[in-house]
């Protein structure tokens, strides 16, 4: 049985890339930043960034301001070589796409209330992933990178938004996405990590941070997201609100968290994301 859930999930994660692959707009943060996260050599992870930073003057004093910051630690930088050296590539992509998450809506649309809560949540669970990261063994995920998944976790909201309206515009064009059990913004959001050859942990976490597993362990970053999410609801994040389980049902264990440290934790994580958005913008 678990194979067939497995089979059926995986020819609905192709179907939405394929329907991704045929959308006229995408939420593109910047090409090149993504070309960064999918290389796998370190090297040249830094070597790309340079030369990013070299040519955006503004977006590099945004990095500069950031590692600056107490967001940060606080620390003493003055040159982009050494704010890649402490911070690490990763690091510098998730500061340099908060920067731009607002180029990445797609223009001229109405829905811009929405938007912004969704920027906000964002943040505040990228913060809180961070948080959750270093504060217990998270596997794969360091702070920086937890960081950034938590950041672009839910940019499947965009993606969904843009197919229902190419739909209106050509529904003969438009199709539909293979009905699932799991919530279609996650699903889209993993198949747009998959399109944008994002690491498959991203994928992964993504696609099953609304459905963890009521047996057996969780992906680490599912959980990870899941409990993030939380944290920033605690902190007057009300963007899906509604999708939200009780604290109860959550892995907090995994991270050393318990219910009652939610609401502080949360208040943490919203003073931090307030923090970061008024430095990057």
């Amino acid at each position: 049985m678990a194979s067939v859930i497995a089979s059926t999930l995986e020819i609905a994660l192709e179907a939405a890339q394929q329907r991704i692959a045929r959308l006229s707009a995408l939420p593109v943060l910047d090409p090149r930043l993504l070309q960064v996260l999918a290389q796998r050599d370190v090297d040249i992870q830094y070597q790309q960034l340079r030369e990013l930073l070299r040519v955006d003057p503004t977006l590099a004093v945004r990095v500069l301001k950031v590692a600056n910051s107490a967001f940060y630690g606080s620390r003493s930088i003055s040159s982009i070589d050494r704010a890649l050296t402490v911070l690490g590539a990763v690091a510098v992509v998730g500061i340099a796409m908060a920067a731009r998450f607002d180029r990445s809506i797609a223009p001229g649309c109405a829905q811009s209330a929405q938007f912004q809560s969704l920027r906000r949540h964002s943040l505040m669970t990228g913060v809180a992933a961070k948080l959750l990261a270093t504060r217990a063994d998270a596997g794969p995920w360091d702070g920086e990178g937890a960081f950034l998944l938590g950041l672009l976790h839910d940019l499947g909201w965009l993606v969904q938004l843009q197919i229902e309206r190419e739909r209106r515009l050509r529904p003969h064009e438009a199709g539909t996405l293979t009905p699932t059990a799991h919530t279609e913004h996650a699903l889209l959001s993993a198949a747009l990590f998959a399109h944008w050859q994002l690491p498959e942990q991203f994928i992964d976490a993504a696609f099953d941070h609304h459905h963890l597993p009521e047996a057996g362990a969780a992906s680490v970053g599912s959980a990870l997201l899941a409990v993030a999410e939380q944290c920033a609801m605690h902190g007057g994040d009300a963007f899906g609100a509604d999708m939200r389980p009780a604290d109860s049902q959550l892995p907090l264990a995994l991270f050393r968290v318990t219910e009652a440290e939610l609401p502080e934790l949360g208040a943490r994580c919203a003073a931090e994301a307030a923090l970061l958005d008024g430095l990057v913008n």
